[in-house]
């Protein structure tokens, strides 16, 4: 038995690592109401830009916890219009299009905008955001070592600046430590997958780019002269280019490589440039063996890596911490057994693999056409890894085996996203994801009372919450696709789960609705029947 004397700390969630993935786990978790202490290496934001698009995807997940209308806010007036190319070099030949308009970086199957966003204006957003709610987040401080039994996971963490040791005791530690993880190789997951393409060699540049770029707004730019990727504008930017890290280093490209590596890509022999500075990464296409070990949760670039080719990689990320983040909550308040957190693996594992294997044509297609990288997946629509996948596992009833469907011609099956339907409450517009977000939900028909009172008696019995909407009744079908768009009959039912995933229908009305909703509810929390 663990006695708290022989700890500093005791947090019911420890996460390690504080970028965007880390950050969001510690706001769901903190919008559930549970405590968590976060620690993070390094003091603050990187310099070199990383994620930048964030999907409608990502933008419901935020909404649903309030922190839309600051993204809007804060996401730069510079970046919209812009476009996605790519060329042969930068003064050159255009040799296709990608996205036409950023502002209009839209999804049919959604009714919120894509956002712009670079990574270093959004980390501090959540960060402020979790920390108003609650969240202990922990900068220039490192896991130095963790071990789980029975009873928790017991880690020491270290203050950087001042050397300080401190013992901690949580419940669950979740791993959002970055594409290398190091707690995932401590625990010996394996990783699957091509594993490494490419070596990039990221390099800062400033040049007079005016001439090149010829009044084009360029949010990013493919170049086949260097096999790179490059991001600025007018004055410069950062280029992204495949090395040979046997051979060169990021000190051999501050000089005259960095410079005629940047001339051959922006296609002008005689550039003026400056070489700001340069860092090194890895393009690299993994995926976890294994997104759990008891305890302790792989999230984020931890469970998968993926090329930046069709920005899936950091959107895959939030959404692997806010499918975790209500299961640990409902866990933890003792709503639901542990085998809920058991869920959390084959959910996430199987989406994820859908983004990587999307990522990995799209990086084929767009930076190397000519070469062979082995690629077994079939090419299929850009929504499906964003919307249109689909859950099995003990959390959702499923009908069926599929994998994904078309998200814009939605079945309202379980396991897939609730789809949206415009609805109207109180003379007022609201979107069918302002009913989702933090306990379940069960949507009816116009004639669904019955499922309605059952709700009630059933959130009773099970201690939970469960809020209930009439469709046509306590809330207005705009458009009155509804039913259609849920697979049901006026008088049929929809269970959503907090993450807005469905979990359950019943087509119509049932002979006897309170012990049918009994049973799926106990089923999906996992408990046992007394």
């Amino acid at each position: 038995m663990h006695h708290l004397s022989h700890y500093d700390e005791h947090a019911p969630v420890l996460i390690v690592g504080g970028s965007l993935v880390g950050l969001s786990t510690a706001l769901f978790l903190s919008k559930h109401g549970i405590p968590c202490l976060l620690v993070e290496r390094h003091a603050g934001v990187s310099p070199f830009v990383r994620a930048g698009g964030f999907n409608s995807r990502t933008l419901e997940i935020y909404r649903s916890v309030g922190l839309e209308p600051a993204i809007r806010e804060a996401a730069p007036e510079a970046l919209k219009e812009m476009k996605i190319v790519r060329v042969e070099t930068l003064a050159g030949r255009e040799l296709g299009t990608f996205l036409e308009n950023s502002s209009d970086y839209a999804m049919a199957a959604s009714p919120l905008r894509g956002s712009i966003i670079p990574q270093n204006i959004l980390e501090p957003l959540l960060r402020e955001y979790a920390r108003t709610l609650g969240a202990d987040l922990r900068f220039s401080t490192e896991c130095v070592s963790f071990e789980q039994d029975t009873n928790g996971v017991n880690a020491v963490i270290r203050d950087l600046a001042s050397g300080q040791e401190q013992r901690v005791l949580s419940s669950y530690l979740v791993a959002a430590d970055g594409n290398r993880s190091p707690i995932g190789k401590k625990l010996g997951i394996d990783a699957q997958g091509p594993g490494t393409l490419a070596y990039q060699m990221n390099i800062l540049f400033r040049a007079d780019l005016r001439a090149p770029l010829r009044g084009r707004r360029l949010l990013a730019c493919y170049v086949a002269s260097v096999q790179g990727l490059y991001g600025g504008d007018e004055d410069g930017g950062l280029l992204s280019v495949p090395y040979d890290p046997e051979k060169e280093s990021e000190q051999d490209f501050l000089g005259e490589r960095g410079i005629e590596v940047v001339r051959t890509a922006m296609g002008v022999p005689d550039l003026a440039v400056e070489i700001l500075g340069t860092r090194t990464w890895e393009m690299a296409d993994r995926l976890a063996a294994h997104f759990q070990q008891s305890r302790v949760f792989l999230a984020g670039d931890a469970a998968h890596v993926m090329p930046p080719t069709g920005a899936y990689g950091a959107n895959t990320g939030i959404a692997d911490a806010h499918n975790l983040a209500w299961k640990l909550a409902f866990v933890l308040k003792g709503k639901a057994g542990t085998g809920l957190l058991e869920t959390y693996e084959p959910e996430r594992r199987a989406a994820s693999q859908l983004a990587v294997e999307q990522a990995l044509l799209n990086y084929v297609e767009r930076l190397h056409p000519e070469r062979t990288v082995q690629v077994s997946a079939e090419k299929i629509a850009y929504e499906i890894p964003i919307f249109g996948y689909i859950y099995h596992s003990a959390a959702v009833l499923s009908e069926d085996t599929a994998l994904y469907e078309d998200p814009q011609c939605p079945s309202g099956r379980p396991g897939t996203r609730a789809p949206h339907v415009a609805l109207e409450r109180d003379g007022k517009p609201l979107s069918m994801f302002d009913l989702f977000g933090h306990d379940f939900v069960l949507l009816t028909g116009a004639e669904g009372a019955a499922w309605s009172e059952a709700a009630e008696a059933c959130a009773q019995r099970l201690g939970i919450t469960l809020d209930t909407y009439r469709v046509g009744a306590d809330v207005l079908d705009i458009d009155g696709c509804f039913g259609s768009r849920y697979g049901l009959s006026s008088s049929g039912a929809t269970l959503v789960r907090p993450d807005g995933f469905i979990a359950w229908r019943a087509h119509e009305a049932s002979q006897q609705p309170v012990q049918e909703l009994s049973q799926v509810l106990t089923q999906i929390l996992c408990l046992k029947l007394s």
